[in-house]
């Protein structure tokens, strides 16, 4: 089953009622869009929108932490939280092929008090910005982490993990 657990906006009660979708000794393995992804995109809308407007605005939905992840297993029930994390860089002509792309994977903010005209002096001025901090022979990079993670549906028969110091 897929679910885009990115945009679940109440992600500890989405995991708890998969871990009492499974059987007892189940598994559960997901992966989730977070931590450090798009960083560079989200500095450089930052820096424009305090340039051209003298504040900032959300251009980008919050990720979810990779050091958090385990303590969401943990609260909705799980037992034995596993998480990895993959950092992919992945590199672009310019930060408007980016957006374009992203776009086109729907991957659009979800704010309802988004600024929906970003206007194009602060489009350009983060393109700009974009270039100059993270641009290298013509390619930008775009950062993101996948955020793997696994966990038990609690069985009297599981592996219990060892204590502290033992």
């Amino acid at each position: 089953m897929y679910i885009g657990l990115h945009w679940v906006n109440d992600l500890p009660r989405t995991l708890t009622h998969i871990r009492k979708l499974l059987k007892p000794d189940g598994v559960f393995i997901g992966s989730i869009i977070g931590g450090s992804t798009l960083s560079e995109l989200k500095r450089s809308f930052y820096l424009a929108g305090l340039e051209r407007k003298g504040g900032m605005s959300y251009h980008l939905s919050p990720m979810v932490r990779a050091s958090d992840v385990a303590g969401l297993l943990q609260g909705a029930g799980f037992s034995l939280p596993t998480i990895d994390v993959d950092t992919i860089q992945v590199g672009y002509p310019n930060a408007m092929v980016l957006m374009e792309h992203l776009q086109g994977m729907g991957e659009n903010t979800a704010f309802l008090q988004r600024q929906y005209n970003v206007g194009k002096d602060t489009m350009l001025a983060m393109a700009a910005i974009y270039q100059e901090l993270y641009g290298e022979d013509g390619v930008i990079p775009a950062t993101y982490q996948v955020i793997h993670m696994i966990g038990w549906s609690p069985h009297d028969t599981q592996q219990q993990p060892m204590k502290r110091g033992s």
